[in-house]
């Protein structure tokens, strides 16, 4: 059923049918499409919700049995065959006549092939019923034309319009194959960035040693991975510094608190002056701030002193250990980097602007980007900080967005492409970002124009969110578009994509 005759499209508001035939007419909701019939016979696509009807009838000669319809059913959210149901098909002809025919199940996986035998003369019309996954889907097949004999079929009939790319549907079925309608949309214009991703002020630290020493083997010793908390040990160093500094500040500390206790004692009983007090006071607060400083813990008089000399590496923020730079045994100097900690939960993608977009800084709405080995889409909408000065070698501004990251996908150090919005939206017909493709310097969509017939369409591009381009010329509104599996209509528009066997009559 691929050669006959052929109608231009047009589009109507809100339908999401495709028909093409040879005589009679489409269902009233209808969109005549591209695909093109046999003399006598049609072909129809139709889209509910959640199913598409491909049907390609045959001629119909009253009384004598006609060839196998081939009516292809396919699930539209993974664009995969109907496997199971029962199909019932409908005709209603003139002067009240009526044929029904039920079929159980599939020929083929999405396949139907009843035949039927009408035996009035006239302008008939077929509609589908189908019983599947517990539900009911009816599909308007539209009116048809049964002929007195196999003479009066017209024999006239236009050849398919050229550009026209064949791409059946066992061959959609066998890839990741999917369609969307374009649709009006409001989307901010946009500026192309590269940039990459870092962690906030707050959500990267970097911990280093203060003290001269080795470095303990603990059972609890955190690697790489390990959730942390604010002041959690990170590992345990003995110290091996010369001048014992380390202990004589543990030492200092316990000295300065005990002579605090006692001067407080002496000057409750009237003992002793308030100037005294509070040198003894200065005095503790700054042993404490020196022994702070290095990570050590206050000793107190129930030190037991089987650890006293020891130095406890602490994490300064909450978050994960990126990673672990000492092992244990390991001799370690004072001021070697010991741990990487970082925050995963918000991380910033560093966006550098153009010089020439950095007058607009202050009209950024947000941003979207990948990052490098990645095709998912990111968004961020928080504008953490806008540079104040322009690199004088990359001739960029610095702009921060925080990008929320609970599933943690993002890493500290990628490289990332995207685009920031820019000001106030525009409104335009729409397609997913997925179905532009990039062919010779020219952005290409392909459009379904029947079940099995697509067109190659060349765009303009407008704004972009990232998921959502919108298009300023080439596509109309309603009109399905290819987002997964236009590589290989433009094979098929080559002529090399993969050829299986079709499986029903043609």
């Amino acid at each position: 059923m691929k050669q006959g005759g052929y109608l231009a499209a047009r589009p109507v508001a809100l339908a999401a049918v495709f028909w093409s035939f040879g005589c009679g007419s489409p269902p009233s909701d209808a969109v005549v499409a591209a695909d093109h019939a046999h003399a006598g016979g049609g072909l129809v696509t139709y889209r509910t919700d959640v199913l598409e009807a491909f049907v390609e009838y045959p001629p119909h000669v009253r009384d004598v049995p006609g060839d196998a319809w081939a009516i292809h059913l396919t699930w539209l959210a993974d664009w995969q065959p109907v496997g199971e149901g029962t199909l019932t098909l409908l005709f209603r002809g003139p002067g009240g006549a009526r044929e029904t025919l039920v079929v159980d199940a599939p020929a083929s996986p999405g396949i139907y092939t009843p035949v039927a035998t009408l035996a009035v003369t006239g302008t008939w019309r077929a509609d589908l019923s189908l019983s599947a996954r517990g539900r009911e889907y009816a599909i308007p097949v539209g009116e048809f034309e049964v002929f007195e004999s196999e003479d009066a079929l017209p024999h006239d009939v236009a050849e398919a319009p050229p550009g026209l790319i064949t791409l059946t549907k066992e061959q959609q079925w066998s890839m990741p194959f999917l369609v969307t309608s374009a649709e009006e949309r409001r989307i901010p214009r946009t500026i192309p960035v590269a940039g990459e991703i870092s962690a906030p002020g707050n959500g990267l630290a970097q911990v280093s040693t203060l003290t001269a020493g080795v470095i303990l083997a603990r059972d609890d010793l955190l690697g790489p991975g390990d959730p942390v908390a604010v002041g959690q040990t990170l590992a345990l160093i003995a110290p091996t510094s010369l001048d014992d500094s380390y202990s004589r500040m543990r030492a200092d500390l316990l000295t300065a608190d005990r002579e605090a206790e006692s001067v407080e004692r002496l000057f409750a009983a009237g003992a002793t002056s308030r100037r005294r007090l509070e040198r003894a006071r200065h005095d503790l607060e700054v042993a404490q701030a020196a022994f702070d400083a290095v990570g050590g813990i206050r000793p107190t008089e129930e030190d037991d002193g089987s650890d006293p000399h020891l130095f406890h590496l602490r994490s300064p923020i909450r978050g994960l250990v990126s990673s672990r730079h000492v092992s244990p045994g390991q001799h370690v100097e004072a001021g070697a980097l010991a741990y990487t900690v970082v925050n995963p939960e918000t991380l910033v993608f560093v966006a550098r602007v153009p010089a020439r977009y950095a007058a607009d800084a202050g009209d950024f709405r947000g941003a979207w980007f990948t990052v490098e080995g990645g095709s998912r889409i990111h968004t961020a909408s928080v504008v953490a900080s806008i540079g104040t000065v322009i690199d004088p070698e990359s001739r960029t501004l610095p702009v921060r967005f925080a990008v929320p990251n609970p599933e943690r996908v993002l890493k500290v150090g990628m490289l990332a492409d995207g685009s920031l919005l820019l000001g106030e939206p525009v409104d335009g017909v729409a397609v997913p970002a997925a179905a532009v493709q990039a062919e010779d310097g020219l952005a290409v969509v392909y459009v379904q124009v029947g079940g099995e017939s697509f067109q190659r369409r060349i765009v303009q591009l407008g704004p972009s969110d990232g998921s959502w381009t919108i298009l300023t010329s080439g596509i109309a509104s309603g009109e399905q578009v290819v987002t997964s599996g236009a590589y290989q209509v433009k094979l098929a528009s080559l002529g090399d994509a993969v050829i299986t066997d079709h499986g029903h009559p043609h």
